[in-house]
């Protein structure tokens, strides 16, 4: 395993590499410029010689496990700056040898597995800057935020209602909901300023499908989004048909139990000489339509009260 100061040209067996041009790594004032001397990885690395407080390097990551790669060289700053969820250290990119690039700055392992926010500056008038960054192979890297993103993000259907819960973030006053009739997204926010880990959204039809996800606020702004949850609002007063087909998808229809039995007759009775396909309606949104289920495409089915 590698260790601080050595040259570390790939990432080790259980990590993942992002160069420092992944567009999910903010880069804060100005001055930025590219280096490519003595053979950075991916041919080149961001620098920076200022040492004022709007400097910047930030991003967020999931995971437990964070590598900095860079450069040792005699030009280059002894005193960064490097604070995860708030917690500083500092770590050096000088030495007085033959520069060399590709190197192992710093590490921070055996983090609790979750999202982390990064801020890296600089305290001496000399260069500094960042070449790669090594996580964990199953982790991800993400814009920054000052806050991590809630986690377990529930959605349970009701008639007419959608009841959301989520576990509590360190540190959060405040949560916004945001919701969707498309999975990932454009995101609507329907909730802000809302202090606990709950939140029954009533503004909802039954039979369509909402997408959800919450953020944490802080004083210093907003997280990422939480993981995405979804569910279907369904009336009270009818049953709900499931029909799994030959590409495991799930289309639901809310029916009266006269349509469900009517629909389970056909399915159960079908020969040859009937008709292949039986209608069943569904709403999209307000909107209301037909949808036509070919009997050798069915896998299965199941009635929900």
């Amino acid at each position: 395993m590698a260790t601080v100061g050595e040259q570390l040209t790939a990432p080790e067996t259980g990590w993942k590499r992002y160069d420092d041009t992944n567009s999910n790594i903010s880069y804060l004032g100005t001055g930025w410029d590219v280096d490519s001397t003595y053979s950075p990885y991916n041919g080149g690395r961001s620098r920076n010689t200022a040492i004022t407080s709007d400097r910047s390097i930030r991003f967020n990551f999931t995971g437990s496990n964070l590598r900095i790669i860079g450069i040792l060289s005699s030009n280059w700053s002894n005193n960064l700056q490097i604070s995860v969820d708030g917690i500083t250290e500092s770590f050096s990119q000088y030495n007085n040898a033959t520069a060399t690039s590709q190197v192992l700055n710093y590490e921070k392992l055996n983090l609790s597995n979750g999202e982390h926010s990064v801020i890296i500056t600089n305290t001496a008038s000399v260069y500094w800057g960042l070449d790669a960054i090594d996580i964990d192979e199953t982790g991800e890297l993400k814009p920054y935020a000052p806050i991590v993103a809630p986690t377990n993000l529930t959605a349970t259907a009701g008639d007419s209602e959608v009841t959301l819960s989520w576990t509590a973030v360190d540190g959060a006053t405040s949560y916004i909901v945001k919701r969707s009739t498309t999975s990932g997204g454009t995101y609507t926010t329907i909730a802000s300023d809302v202090t606990g880990t709950s939140y029954v959204d009533t503004s909802v039809t039954n039979g369509t499908t909402y997408y959800y996800v919450v953020t944490a606020v802080n004083a210093e702004g907003e997280s990422n989004n939480s993981n995405e949850a979804s569910a279907t609002p369904v009336d009270s007063s009818k049953l709900l048909l499931r029909v799994t087909v030959i590409d495991s998808s799930d289309h639901d229809y809310q029916l009266t139990s006269t349509e469900v039995d009517a629909f389970v007759n056909w399915f159960m009775n079908y020969t040859s000489s009937n008709t292949a396909g039986y209608m069943l309606a569904k709403k999209n949104g307000t909107q209301d339509s037909k949808e036509y289920i070919a009997f050798d495409k069915i896998i299965s089915f199941e009635v929900l009260d």
